[in-house]
């Protein structure tokens, strides 16, 4: 059996003395009756007639926890992952299989063995450009030309593709999509339980990323925000516009070197528009170089004399809590058109 002591004491006239007898007395009876005590609340100066006590009021709000409320607000479990435990039975409390509505008491011990994952996408060997790996996340360098997940219309030929083919089967969730042709830091959860963790942690904004781009013209500052509202151009479109009525969008960005043809920017999305910063930057007049898409006559002709035929846009760094420790964490990369030969005589 386990269970808590409450101590209190009622007036400012009594001493500690007295909240150190009763947690004596308390646990001398505990120790009698084989019960082990797994926390101690202490009120001091406060009134047995009221129950507005604060230790008082949080050895009832402890105690009177369900299981569904600690998996799903302070563990993070997606609602999905909770029924499919549910269902399953691979819910335990101190060793006992239990449902969601089961009580927690302070102490309590929580198993969740994570049902396996199987992929809906076969593996295909291919080469990877690994950054960072542990047990929870696999952060990548996603390099130009490929996509990074199986979609309803095609599920070979990805970086998830390659990545279940390296890791030897279970299943992989990317947490953040980069365009076909856009590169660098894409991370990739290992199981779906990371998977909402990390979800959750970028819809608060605890994700930031910065990408960086040269562009051909100048934007209107040399560090400000773009803020201008992004929509489909049609409902069947891929491509995006800027128009009065659509998604809010903003893009921080900072000058990094300015040279008499382009200039070089890092961009920091606030929001997470598909082809925000492209379009941001064309909308600024200061399209990215190499866009096939986003562009002026001026900096496609311009882009064609350097031979660029994708956008030169790079994820170069990303900052988050590691969805197990907390810990935040930075993971860095490099754009391969560093090493161009229009970059380096700059």
């Amino acid at each position: 059996m386990k269970a808590v002591i409450y101590a209190r004491y009622s007036s400012d006239n009594q001493r500690e003395e007295s909240i150190e007898g009763q947690i004596r007395e308390c646990t001398a009876f505990a120790e009698k009756n084989g019960i082990t005590i797994l926390r101690h609340y202490i009120d001091r100066a406060f009134s047995a007639k009221t129950d507005n006590r604060p230790e008082f009021q949080n050895m009832i709000k402890d105690s009177g926890k369900k299981l569904f409320s600690i998996l799903r607000y302070r563990l993070h479990l997606s609602a999905g992952l909770i029924k499919r435990l549910k269902h399953q039975t691979l819910m335990y409390v101190n060793g006992t299989p239990v449902y969601t509505n089961y009580i927690i008491a302070p102490g309590d011990e929580i198993a969740l063995p994570l049902p396996e994952e199987h992929a809906d996408f076969p593996p295909e060997p291919g080469p990877l450009n690994i950054l960072y790996e542990d047990a929870a996340i696999i952060a990548l360098h996603k390099p130009a030309g490929i996509i990074i997940h199986p979609s309803a219309t095609r599920n070979t030929g990805t970086l998830a593709n390659r990545l279940l083919a390296y890791l030897g089967g279970g299943t992989v969730h990317p947490v953040n999509r980069l365009d076909r042709d856009t590169t660098g830091v894409t991370i990739f959860a290992k199981n779906g339980y990371v998977k909402s963790i990390l979800t959750e942690s970028m819809e608060k904004a605890r994700i930031h990323k910065t990408y960086i781009a040269p562009t051909y013209g100048a934007l209107p500052e040399k560090n400000g925000v773009i803020d201008l509202p992004i929509d489909r151009l049609s409902e069947s479109s891929l491509w995006r516009t800027i128009r009065e009525d659509g998604q809010p969008a903003r893009t921080a960005y900072e000058l990094l070197l300015e040279t008499p043809h382009w200039n070089l920017y890092a961009f920091h999305p606030l929001t997470g528009r598909t082809h925000q910063i492209r379009l941001h930057a064309m909308a600024s007049g200061a399209p990215l170089l190499g866009d096939p898409v986003y562009n002026t006559e001026e900096s496609s002709l311009y882009s064609d004399s350097l031979g660029l035929t994708t956008q030169c846009l790079t994820c170069v760094e990303m900052t988050f809590p590691h969805p197990l420790t907390g810990r935040e964490m930075t993971v860095t990369t490099r754009p391969e058109w560093y090493g161009a030969d229009w970059f380096k005589e700059q």
